[in-house]
């Protein structure tokens, strides 16, 4: 995973996009993270918000862009699964 470009994974028919995002940017070493991303079908037109869900993690406290982006596919996965607490993939 290279921090600055965005990751994706399919997971069950879905298409999981996460973008590990730095506290600010240029950044010293141990700089905090957060994440951003997105859910969507493989086909989808990802330029229009009904054909994806989106979901981000804004404050900046995983120690490095790769837990900012293994934490964001684990929150990816749950709104696929149906676990998540406040989203869902319900009419994607």
């Amino acid at each position: 995973m290279a921090e600055g470009k965005e990751q994706f994974e399919e997971y069950k028919g879905f298409t999981i996009r996460v973008l590990a995002v730095p506290e600010y940017s240029p950044h010293p070493p141990d700089i905090l993270f957060g994440y951003t991303g997105y859910v969507c079908r493989p086909s989808d037109d990802i330029r229009y918000s009904p054909s994806r869900v989106n979901f981000s993690h804004a404050i900046p406290d995983l120690p490095n862009a790769e837990a900012a982006e293994q934490t964001g596919f684990v929150e990816a996965r749950s709104i696929v699964d149906g676990t998540h607490p406040d989203l869902s993939v319900d009419g994607l």
